[in-house]
């Protein structure tokens, strides 16, 4: 039973090394580290109307475009700093502020938001322009 020169917090008695708990009065001396709290910005990206998208295309051509709206959208969060921590199957969540710390993560979330946007816009313009060749017509 070596001693380790350290004193319970409780009852004074010595320690043992590696001890969890005191040996005299069963009090918990583990040393907890402190929690480290951070102030970040969740961003939620979704498609409206994905059912009816899904009713008008059918389901494989909607996991298609899906597929293409997660890619560009998690390329756009990538590139303002941010972590896409969860698919939701039409959209996605990010984070923004950890694991890396950043001053202006809310900033960060807005740009991207906007961006996200701007490049669903780009998305449903190409996809308007195919099936407007397809059916060799204009399509509003």
């Amino acid at each position: 039973m070596a001693a380790t020169g350290v004193a319970c917090p409780a009852c004074g008695s010595g320690l043992r090394v590696d001890a969890k708990f005191c040996d005299e009065c069963g009090a918990p001396v583990s040393q907890t580290k402190a929690a480290e709290y951070k102030q970040v910005t969740v961003l939620f990206a979704d498609v409206v109307h994905s059912m009816d998208i899904a009713a008008a295309v059918g389901p494989e051509r909607l996991r298609e475009l899906m597929s293409d709206v997660v890619d560009r959208s998690t390329a756009v969060v990538e590139r303002y700093g941010g972590t896409v921590n969860q698919f939701t199957g039409d959209g996605i969540m990010a984070i923004f502020g950890a694991p890396v710390s950043l001053e202006d993560h809310a900033i960060r979330a807005c740009m991207t938001a906007l961006d996200i946007q701007r490049q669903v816009d780009a998305l449903a313009t190409e996809v308007r322009r195919g099936m407007a060749s397809i059916f060799n017509c204009e399509l509003d």
